[in-house]
Formats: structure tokens, C-alpha cells, sequence
């Protein structure tokens, strides 16, 4: 009875494959009676799939939308440079002539040490080796938090969404006289990438950048992903600091060393092409 039994089920399985290999041949001779075979259509194949690989190349990160996507916005493309450097190290510690002038007449030093020598020095004291921040990948998807200072960061509840990115970039953080920090984890500002934010973003607006859209084009370098909290005005329209107990002030906008408004509409103008997520407040 058992041997019975396997019997039926082999012949039931050879039945089965039987059945699906005829189908599939003679569904391929259809298909190859019916369609003639020529070499220059296969070229033409070959032809269409590397145009759709120069149309659309791989995309530099996992996100959604990634930042550095060129093509999307002239205004955006017009200002952004992927080739520069934030951050200078041991192995890329130059500073162009024009940028160390500008740096300087910022610092109002009238007798200042021999640049290549201080960091030199610098860099005696801190690895300098390179910068985590701006290791990207195509399978990755780095989101950052930019947190200003506006009041509309009063009662917005935002903490828990910030605390979620992989990186959070806060522009005004109480620091301590003596803080300890390995000196690996040391990152040191370039001077040449502030003069390129005050001339390609700010289109030389004021005297200098403002900690805030520093932090903000920074990101947009390091990041796939933005979103940017604590900018602009509160809920009834003043501009302030979350600190102050005085809502209406606002004079920092009209100091000449910032200036606010033409910042703003920076940000404003990245929200709008998409480059960043822009949270008001609630």
C-alpha cells in the first residue's frame, strides 16, 4: 500500500513537470517564431539602457530627495559648491590667500603669526586626520537637525522629533570654561568656507555670517537631509531669542553685522526648492 502510494506521487510529480516544461517551450517557440532575430536589435537594447544610465545616475544617498542632487534648482546650483571643505585638517590645512585676508580683517589683528605655522602647531596638539561628518554613502540616508535660537522655539514640543536625527547642530549651546572632549573628535572651522558663505550665499550682505546660516550651509554639505527648527520669527511675528524675556526685541537684525532679513529669505527660498524641512513653531 505505501509503495503504491509513492508510486502515484512520482508519477503525479512527472506529470507536473512534463506539463510545465512543454508549456514553457512552446510558449519560447511562439515567441520565436514570431519574432526575427537581429543583431541590431539587441545593439539598440544595449543602446537604451546606457542612456537611462547617464539620465538618471545613481543617486547619492537613500533619502527621499538628497541635497547635493544637482539639476532641480538654477538658484541652488548657482550657489552650491559640493568641492568645498568646512572643515580644515592635517592633510588639507591650506588656506588660499584671498580667504586668509578676508579672515583677517575680520580679526582686526594688525600683526598676526605666520599662518602655516599655527597650524602646524595646531595640529601638533589635535590628530586632524580627517572628517567623519562627511562620509556619505549611496545606501545611507545621514539626517541632521539644525536648532536655532527664535523664540518659536518656546513650547514647540519639537525636543523628542530633534532628538531622532542622526545629528543635531545647535547654534547656541551653553559651553563650559574647561570642557573635556577627546582630541579626535576636534573639528576646526575653515576660514575659506566662511568667506564662501558670505560671497555665494549671502552675496556679501553684512559683514560676516551668522552662527545660524553657518551651522545651515554646513549642513547641507555634511547631510542628505535637513531640517531646520528654532529659525525666523514666533507665531505673532517677533523676532527673538528664546532667552529673552522681552518678545518685541529685534534689534539684532539691524546691527549691520548680520543681516537677518536677507538670511531669512535664504532659508526661506532652501524650504521652498526642498533642500530643507522648515519648522515655524507651534
Amino acid at each position: 500500500m505505501v509503495v503504491v502510494r509513492r508510486r502515484n506521487v512520482k508519477v503525479f510529480t512527472f506529470a507536473f513537470l512534463l506539463i510545465t516544461v512543454t508549456s514553457f517551450l512552446l510558449n519560447y517557440t511562439h515567441q520565436v517564431t514570431t519574432t526575427t532575430w537581429d543583431p541590431r536589435h539587441l545593439i539598440m537594447q544595449f543602446s537604451e539602457q546606457v542612456q537611462k544610465l547617464f539620465k538618471y545616475p545613481r543617486r547619492p544617498c537613500s533619502c527621499r530627495t538628497c541635497i547635493s542632487e544637482l539639476g532641480r534648482s538654477l538658484w541652488f546650483d548657482q550657489r552650491f559648491n559640493s568641492t568645498m571643505q568646512p572643515f580644515l585638517t592635517s592633510q588639507n590645512a591650506l588656506i588660499p590667500e584671498d580667504s586668509y585676508r578676508w579672515w583677517l580683517k575680520l580679526q582686526g589683528e594688525k600683526t598676526p603669526k605666520n599662518i602655516n605655522a599655527t597650524l602646524k602647531e595646531l595640529f601638533g596638539i589635535i590628530p586632524g586626520d580627517g572628517d567623519p561628518l562627511q562620509e556619505r554613502g549611496t545606501y545611507t540616508c545621514k539626517r541632521c537637525a539644525v536648532v536655532g535660537n527664535s523664540g518659536n522655539l518656546r513650547q514647540s514640543q519639537y525636543g523628542q522629533d530633534i532628538d531622532s536625527h542622526d545629528f543635531v547642530l545647535s547654534t547656541y549651546v551653553p559651553v563650559p570654561r574647561k570642557i573635556k572632549v577627546k582630541k579626535e573628535k576636534i573639528l576646526v572651522y575653515n576660514p575659506a568656507f566662511m568667506k564662501y558663505v558670505y560671497e555665494n550665499w549671502l552675496q556679501n550682505h553684512g559683514r560676516y555670517p551668522s552662527t545660524g546660516l553657518l551651522s545651515l550651509i554646513f549642513a547641507l554639505h555634511v547631510c542628505d537631509e535637513v531640517n531646520v527648527y528654532g529659525f525666523g520669527a514666533d507665531s505673532k511675528g517677533h523676532w527673538h531669542h528664546y532667552w529673552e524675556n522681552n518678545a518685541s526685541a529685534g534689534a539684532f537684525r539691524k546691527t549691520g553685522v548680520h543681516d537677518g532679513d536677507f538670511e531669512f529669505n535664504i532659508t526661506s527660498t532652501l524650504a521652498s526648492i526642498e533642500k530643507i524641512n522648515f519648522f515655524k513653531g507651534r
